[in-house]
């Protein structure tokens, strides 16, 4: 049980400095210097505006960040499916 947190400890240093997390951390501090980009998701986000939402999606650094995101949830995919093969029952550790 030790040695698995231990490597558990360990492939979470490895992502924390992997380039993909790297890369949308990145993307996202772009973002948040966009302000007129946030106010947009502000308000989309109470209004569901059609048009609103394509100016938001037309935005390249927006859609930089979507991407990156994407291959982070490929990524949290992988490593469940790594996860279910090591506890294939779901059993939770004692």
């Amino acid at each position: 049980m030790e040695k698995l947190l231990e490597e558990l400890e360990i492939l979470k240093k490895e992502l924390d400095q992997s380039e993909i997390i790297q890369d949308i951390k990145k993307s996202n501090e772009e973002i948040q210097k966009e302000k007129e980009l946030l106010e947009k998701i502000k308000k989309y986000q109470i209004t569901q505006d059609e048009k609103l939402r394509e100016e938001i999606i037309d935005n390249e650094k927006f859609r930089k960040y979507k991407k990156k995101e994407n291959e982070i949830n490929f990524l949290i995919l992988e490593i469940n499916q790594r996860l279910k093969k090591i506890n294939p029952k779901g059993r939770k550790c004692q």
